[in-house]
Order: C-alpha cells, then sequence, then structure tokens
C-alpha cells in the first residue's frame, strides 16, 4: 500500500512554526501588559496613602518640610502614574496589533492544513479505487479461466 506524501509538509511545518512564535510573542507582551497594570495599580495606590496621610499630618502637628516633602513625592508620584498610563496605552496597542498577527499565522497554517486534509482524502479514494479495480481485474481473469 502506498503511502501518503504531502508535498508541502515542510510549509505546513513552517506555518506551525510560525504561529508558535506569535503566540509566544503575544504571550510576552501580554505578560508586559498585565505587569504595567500592576504596577499602575500599585502607583495609584501608593498616590492615595500619601494623599491620606497628608491630609492626616495637616489635621495635626506637622511640620513645613514634611509636607514639602510629600508634595514632592505627589507630584512624582503624577508624573509616574503618567509615563506609566501612556506606557498602558502602547502596550494595549502592541497587545492588539500582535493578537492580529497570531490570528493571521492561525488562518495560514489552517489553510495549509485543509488543504493537507483535502489532499489526503483525494490520496485515499485513488487508492481505494485502485484497489476495487484490481479485484474486479482479478475476479474477471478468474472468471475467464473458468470457462
Amino acid at each position: 500500500m502506498k503511502k501518503f506524501i504531502f508535498r508541502l509538509e515542510t510549509l505546513l511545518l513552517h506555518r506551525r512554526n510560525l504561529e508558535e512564535r506569535e503566540r509566544t510573542r503575544f504571550s510576552m507582551v501580554r505578560g508586559e501588559l498585565l505587569a504595567e497594570q500592576a504596577n499602575l495599580q500599585k502607583l495609584q495606590t501608593k498616590h492615595q496613602e500619601t494623599r491620606s496621610d497628608l491630609a492626616s499630618n495637616k489635621a495635626g502637628d506637622c511640620n513645613a518640610g514634611e509636607i514639602d516633602l510629600c508634595c514632592r513625592f505627589l507630584n512624582r508620584l503624577d508624573r509616574e502614574i503618567a509615563n506609566s498610563t501612556r506606557r498602558l496605552a502602547q502596550l494595549e496597542l502592541q497587545v492588539e496589533k500582535q493578537k492580529q498577527s497570531m490570528i493571521e499565522a492561525s488562518r495560514d497554517r489552517k489553510m495549509i492544513e485543509n488543504l493537507r486534509e483535502k489532499r489526503e482524502k483525494e490520496f485515499e479514494v485513488a487508492l481505494e479505487r485502485g484497489e476495487r479495480k484490481a479485484v474486479d481485474e482479478m475476479v474477471v481473469t478468474r472468471f475467464g479461466f473458468r470457462q
């Protein structure tokens, strides 16, 4: 029995590798996005805590130096939050772009896999047809010998 050989098998393997590479890149960018979201949340929490401390210090006994230090720290946190927000927006765009690349790579792989399946079915049908023809010829030959 003949074995099915798909001529584009190397292309299929290449497409699978490309898809896996795109999935890995997507995972990395998504991980960066999640880390930046956690960082932003941490900065916002720190900002809230510092504001609360400043408000409680203003109500109680506090010197001007501590208040000035808290205000500068809050200003720095505001800048870091703004930077983190910009970075988050960039990462969200990268995630979306990488997601589209991953979907395209998956589509390309599926197209070649569907072609492979189609060709394999055609091969099996042709093989079955050949086997039936060989059996029919043997039957005709036997029938001819009996007469």
